[in-house]
This record gives C-alpha cells, sequence and structure tokens, in this order.
C-alpha cells in the first residue's frame, strides 16, 4: 500500500493555473479549500490574491496579480509573472478544479494528522506523562480536522443521477434489499416520522423532569428488542442506574409497576423479585450494549461506534441505532472554545455525519432553554433550541416532549389536583421538525417511575 502524498504541490499548480485561465472556477473550489490549506506558501498567497480580486469584481490573472508581489521573488528559479504564465500555461480544463481542491484539503487533512501524532508521541516520551491527557489532545486535534473536512465537504450530483438513484432505492425497498429503519418502540410516532432511519440525526429534547432520558433508553430498548443493534451512550449514569431504568421499563408489561429506583436500590419483594429476574433473563441476548465514559468527544463516539458496528456484524447483528444521552457532556474541540453556540454547532454537524457515513440512526438528547418556563403555556417549540447553536438546522427529527403533570405535582388547588389525575401519566412528544414526515403531537403513556412509556392506551 503507498502512503498518500500529503503535499501534493502538483495539484496546488494545476487548480491556480486553472483559476488563472478561468476565473469561474475559483467559485467552484471556494467552498472546498481556503489558503490556509495550500502546503506551499506561494501557492496559499496567490490563492487568497485570486479571491480577493474575483470577490472585488476584478479579473484575476498573472498581470492582475504581478503588482501584489514583490518584483524580486524567486520561486524556483523563476520571476512571479514567470511562474504565473507557466501555471496558466500547463491548466487543463477548469472541469478539473473541484477535484485538485479535494485533493488539496485532502493532503492537508493528512498532514494535520501527521502533526497531531508527532505531537501525542513526543508528549508521551516525556518522563512521567501524563499519557490519558496526551490521548485527550490528540482526540481534540483530530475532531478539529474532522470538522474541518465536514465543513468544506461539498456533494455534487446531477438530477439525472439524483433521480436515477431515487429510482433505484425504491427498486431496492420494494426488493426486501434495503432494510426498514429501526422503531422508536412507539406505533404513533413511527408512523408519523418512519421510525429510526439510517443516516438521520434525531433531537430528543426538553426541560428537566420531562422524560428525555426514558425516552431515550425506551428507544434502544426496543430497538434492540426488535433485533436491531443499539449502542447507547448515558453520560450522566453510571451503568447500573440506565441497566435499573431498562429493567423495570421492560417489566413493566409483567404486572403492577415496579419503579426504577427499588429496583437500583434493591427494594424488591419475592414477587417484584421474580419479576426482574425474569425480565433480566429476556434483556440479556439482547443486541444492545451501553457506554458510560464521564465525557466523549466525536471522535470517540465515532471510534467506539465503528468498533460496536464491526463487533455486532461479526455476530451477524446490524447497528442501526445510536444513542447519545445528552449533548452536555459531548466534548467539542478545541476549534471554537468558550464559544458554546459553536461547540454545539460542530457536535451536531459531526454526529450528523456520523449518521451518514454509517449508515445509523443518531439519537441525541438534549435540553431546552429556560424560556419554556417563563412562558403561561409550558409546551415547548421548536424556536427553544434556536440558541443552543445549529441543532435544528442539522437535525432530520426534533421532538420535544413535554408532561403537565410535571407543573402540577406541587400544587395544592383543586382546579390542578383535578387536572393531574387526568394527565399524571400522560406525555406529549411534540414533533417539531421532520424532513420526510409530518409534524404534529403524539400522545403517549408514561410512567416516569418505572421509566416506561407506551402508545396511549396501552399499559
Amino acid at each position: 500500500m503507498t502512503s498518500p502524498d500529503i503535499h501534493n504541490v502538483e495539484a496546488e499548480q494545476a487548480l491556480l493555473g486553472a483559476i488563472f485561465c478561468n476565473n469561474q472556477a475559483f467559485s467552484r473550489v471556494s467552498g472546498i479549500v481556503g489558503p490556509e490549506h495550500f502546503y506551499e506558501p506561494i501557492h496559499a498567497k496567490l490563492f487568497e490574491l485570486c479571491g480577493d480580486a474575483i470577490l472585488d469584481g476584478r479579473a484575476a490573472t498573472p498581470i492582475t496579480l504581478k503588482p501584489k508581489l514583490p518584483a524580486d521573488l524567486d520561486i524556483a528559479g523563476l520571476t512571479p509573472i514567470e511562474y504565473m504564465a507557466r501555471l496558466m500555461a500547463e491548466a487543463t480544463t477548469v472541469l478539473n478544479a473541484p477535484d485538485y481542491a479535494m485533493t488539496i484539503r485532502e493532503a492537508w487533512a493528512a498532514r494535520g494528522v501527521v502533526e497531531a501524532a508527532r505531537e501525542a508521541a513526543a508528549a508521551v516520551a516525556q518522563p512521567e506523562a501524563n499519557v490519558k491527557a496526551s490521548i485527550a489532545a490528540l482526540l481534540s486535534q483530530l475532531d478539529g480536522i474532522r470538522a474541518e473536512l465536514d465543513d468544506r465537504h461539498r456533494g455534487r450530483q446531477s438530477l439525472a443521477d439524483c433521480m436515477s438513484s431515487v429510482l433505484l432505492r425504491v427498486d431496492a425497498i420494494r426488493e426486501g434489499r434495503i432494510e426498514p429503519g429501526a422503531t422508536t418502540g412507539l406505533a404513533d410516532l413511527d408512523r408519523m416520522i418512519g421510525g429510526l432511519q439510517p443516516g438521520r440525526l434525531v433531537i430528543v429534547a426538553g426541560r428537566p423532569g420531562m422524560g428525555k432520558t426514558i425516552v431515550g433508553a425506551n428507544m434502544a430498548r426496543a430497538t434492540a428488542s426488535a433485533g436491531n443493534g443499539c449502542l447507547l451512550f448515558s453520560l450522566e449514569m453510571p451503568a447500573e442506574e440506565i441497566g435499573a431504568r431498562i429493567l423495570s421499563d421492560h417489566a413493566f408489561r409483567h404486572g403492577s409497576p415496579v419503579t426504577s429506583k427499588a429496583v437500583f436500590e434493591g427494594h424488591l419483594d419475592a414477587r417484584e423479585m421474580r419479576e426482574m429476574e425474569a425480565a433480566a433473563s429476556e434483556l440479556a441476548g439482547l443486541p444492545l450494549l451501553i457506554e458510560t465514559p464521564a465525557t466523549v468527544s466525536v471522535g470517540e463516539i465515532l471510534a467506539r461506534t465503528r468498533a460496536t458496528a464491526d463487533e455486532m456484524k461479526a455476530r451477524g447483528v446490524r447497528l442501526k441505532v445510536v444513542v447519545v444521552d445528552y449533548l452536555k457532556f459531548v466534548r467539542a474541540s478545541d476549534r471554537y472554545r468558550g464559544q458554546r453556540v459553536y461547540e454545539v454547532g460542530e457536535i451536531t454537524a459531526g454526529l450528523k455525519a456520523l449518521a451518514k457515513d454509517l449508515g445509523v440512526c443518531v439519537v441525541l438528547l438534549a435540553q431546552l432553554n429556560r424560556a419554556v418556563e417563563q412562558r403561561q403555556d409550558k409546551r415547548p417549540e421548536l424556536s427553544d433550541l434556536r440558541e443552543s447553536g445549529d441543532i435544528e438546522a442539522d437535525a432530520d427529527v426534533v421532538l420535544l416532549l413535554f408532561r403537565e403533570a410535571y407543573y402540577l405535582k406541587d400544587k395544592t388547588d383543586p382546579e390542578s389536583m383535578a387536572r393531574l389525575l387526568t394527565c399524571e401519566f400522560a406525555l406529549e412528544i411534540i414533533v417539531g421538525k421532520c424532513r420526510m414526515g409530518a409534524v404534529g403531537v403524539v400522545e403517549t403513556f408514561c410512567h416516569p417511575g418505572a421509566s416506561a412509556v407506551r402508545d396511549r392506551g396501552m399499559r
């Protein structure tokens, strides 16, 4: 196997030559590369000057750029005007410009990976080195490189090719060659959003106490119960606590509710113990894995997801859903350190890219801002996400959770107490956004103590 060219000066020269020949090439590549991606400083400068001229409405040619460069500058034995003229003379068609740009961008990324690895190797070689800190720093740098590649990536396809792909997908679905998405565990919600489809980023958002973890864990259990692989990142709770919730949820149909708190603390009578043992036996064989790091980066999620997918594939199971509980504990790279809005945007973009690259559905739990609490009607709205980076823009589906009982449980006036009796176990799942489905409200039954969510009318 040959190693990639991490410099690729020839691609830089070819791109500049194409721009000199036809300035329209710049508009086709400016979304892919910038001056910072070039290896040769003179090429970075020329690309920057081309951009300045073109964006200012002027032509970018060797003649117009000549005054911007020192006359005595030596470039491989040539003057600036001679060097630019040679690039222009050797240029090929402008149609190749995007390919050159992508090659330059990938070479930049390769150089970044090599440099990050060198720095990590030097750090761990020091006496009394903090290996974990060095690994964290390396992953943060790699996350930054990955984020830059995602930001600069621009897919392009003709309408004819797009239509052909759509019809091929329809044929594959009808012939059973493409598997349907995983279930959310709620038939009414599945009908509205089409289930948990591969390549999608699904946001489950709500204020504290609305049931985000309950819904996320329920989706994970339902996915696995249907025979599909699921990976659950429980970043807030230890494995035993999230396990108690899943066990209580699964056992809910076996009789009287047993709270997850009682399971976690071991306060079970003989009957309840038998029910939990039976539920645990049923759950034991499900393809559901739980990761419980304190914090995790998008790069670490990608690495662990890829490893899990390979592990499950070896057992004949396809990984379909990744649940991340929750956004607050996902670590961004150093690219936007201290600017949380941009950090959140980087995280959601990264998770969306992960979903597309690995063909899984990523379910990300997130907390809504406090604006909800200031309104008379506490039902969340899609706008309550808009102060949190690019969540709404990156998400394919946004589910907003509302439990009216949460706001009534401490009230003692007769009207509130009467209302509580009618909505104690009601959970509204508000579909605020769905790219390929309907928006609206799905009314469900929710027993918070038992961590159970069911279709309305089911117990």
